[in-house]
């Protein structure tokens, strides 16, 4: 005969949802999860907004972001967006959500 199996139950600790960064205006950020899918992982600058509570801020795109997005056919096929003009070296995009966007300044 066997003996019965001991069964131990231990409360397992919450753990909260993961919230976006609290971005600040002036920081180097990268986008991410965003429509259309051509600025995914395109890195900028945000830009100053008066509203301290604003959900939406500018980004202007660094020289090579706005480089890729020129030659990428995605962007220039999107209805959503305009791609870059040849003379344009750097190219700003228009209240991007907060929650698409991650602080990349330790990136290279």
């Amino acid at each position: 005969m066997s003996t019965p199996a001991t069964v131990t139950v231990e409360e397992i600790p919450f753990t909260p949802v993961p919230t976006p960064e609290d971005i600040k205006p002036g920081r180097r950020v990268r986008l991410v999860n965003i429509s259309p899918t051509s600025l995914n992982g395109l890195t900028g600058t945000t830009q100053t907004n008066p509203n301290p509570r604003v959900t939406r801020l500018d980004v202007l795109l660094d020289e090579s972001s706005t480089d890729f997005l020129r030659r990428d056919h995605r962007a220039r096929a999107s209805s959503k967006l305009k791609a870059p003009a040849p003379d344009v070296p750097r190219k700003l995009l228009t209240r991007i959500p907060n929650d698409c966007m991650f602080y990349a300044e330790n990136d290279s």
